[in-house]
């Protein structure tokens, strides 16, 4: 089931539809929650995605790597890097889900692709 929410959080996140022999090795770790409305990942530049996976937005948290989730809560641990645009405060922090001070962004929609034959463009 995981692997499911995963495969459709990463769709959302690019805009594409993926299936899950296109997205091994290119995140380190994802958590759910329980309900599977949130799903979080930690992509390769080591940020933390996380997706609303039924509003289709997401976040972006640069300063740490998710733990799981406890309900609407990801528990997070700070980075040691300094190679961050922003370090963590805290060695271990939460991020709610539902509270009001995370900066949601709507995730692309499906993007359009283009076959151009015999100089003239339509959509595929």
């Amino acid at each position: 089931m995981l692997t499911d929410l995963v495969t459709r959080a990463l769709s959302q996140l690019m805009g594409a539809p993926l299936s899950q022999d296109r997205i091994k090795g290119r995140f380190r770790y994802a958590y759910a929650s329980d309900d599977g409305q949130f799903v979080a990942i930690l992509g390769h530049d080591l940020t933390t995605y996380v997706v609303d996976v039924p509003a289709q937005r997401y976040f972006a948290e640069c300063g740490g790597s998710p733990r799981g989730f406890a309900g609407h809560v990801l528990e997070m641990e700070g980075l040691a890097t300094q190679r961050r645009a922003w370090p963590a405060a805290n060695e271990l922090f939460d991020l709610d889900m539902d509270g009001e001070d995370i900066s949601w962004r709507r995730c692309p929609g499906p993007q359009t692709h283009f076959d151009i034959q015999e100089g003239r463009t339509r959509a595929a």
